[in-house]
C-alpha cells in the first residue's frame, strides 16, 4: 500500500542517517562502532517485526516502522565500514560484489523462502521464520566486531604504503 512506502522511505532514509551519524560518533570510543550499530539494530529489529506480526492494524504500522528503522541503522555503518576494509583499487569490485551478495541472499530468496514456508503454513509461521535472518544478522555483527578495528588498520597502513 501507499502506506507501507511512506513508511519504509521515512524510517529506511531516516535510520540509514542516523546509522551513519552514531557510527561516526561512536567509533572513537569503540573502534568497531559500525559493526557494533549494526548489530544492535538486527537485534532491536526483530523483537518489533514479531510483535507486528501478532498486533492487528493499524497499530501494527507503527510496529512496523519501528521494525524497518531498525533494520535499516545498519546501512551507512556497514558501507563505511567496506570502505574502510577494501583497498582502494578494489573497491568498486567490493561494493558490486556486496550488492550482489545481499540482494541475491536477500531480497531474491526472501520471497519464494516466504512462499515456500506460507504454502506449507500460513503467511505468520513464513514471516516469523524469515524473521530469525535478523537474529542470524545481529550475530555476523557482533561476532565481526573483534576484527573490524584491526582490518581498518590494515587497510590504512597498505594504503598509506
Amino acid at each position: 500500500t501507499k502506506f507501507f512506502g511512506v513508511i519504509l522511505v521515512t524510517a529506511g532514509l531516516t535510520s540509514t542517517l542516523i546509522g551513519g551519524w552514531a557510527g561516526d560518533r561512536l567509533r572513537e570510543r569503540y573502534p568497531s562502532s559500525y559493526f557494533l550499530v549494526s548489530g544492535i539494530g538486527a537485534t532491536l529489529a526483530f523483537p518489533f517485526f514479531v510483535a507486528m506480526l501478532f498486533t492487528p492494524f493499524p497499530a501494527a504500522w507503527f510496529l512496523l516502522f519501528v521494525a524497518i528503522f531498525f533494520v535499516f541503522l545498519n546501512t551507512g555503518p556497514s558501507y563505511t565500514a567496506l570502505a574502510n576494509v577494501s583497498l582502494p583499487r578494489v573497491r568498486a569490485s567490493a561494493f558490486a560484489l556486496n550488492l550482489l551478495v545481499i540482494h541475491l541472499f536477500g531480497d531474491a530468496a526472501a520471497t519464494p523462502t516466504i512462499g515456500f514456508i506460507a504454502g506449507h503454513s500460513n503467511m505468520t509461521v513464513a514471516f516469523l521464520v524469515v524473521s530469525f535472518v535478523m537474529l542470524i544478522a545481529a550475530a555476523a555483527w557482533f561476532y565481526g566486531i573483534k576484527y573490524l578495528a584491526r582490518d581498518t588498520a590494515r587497510v590504512a597502513t597498505a594504503t598509506q604504503a
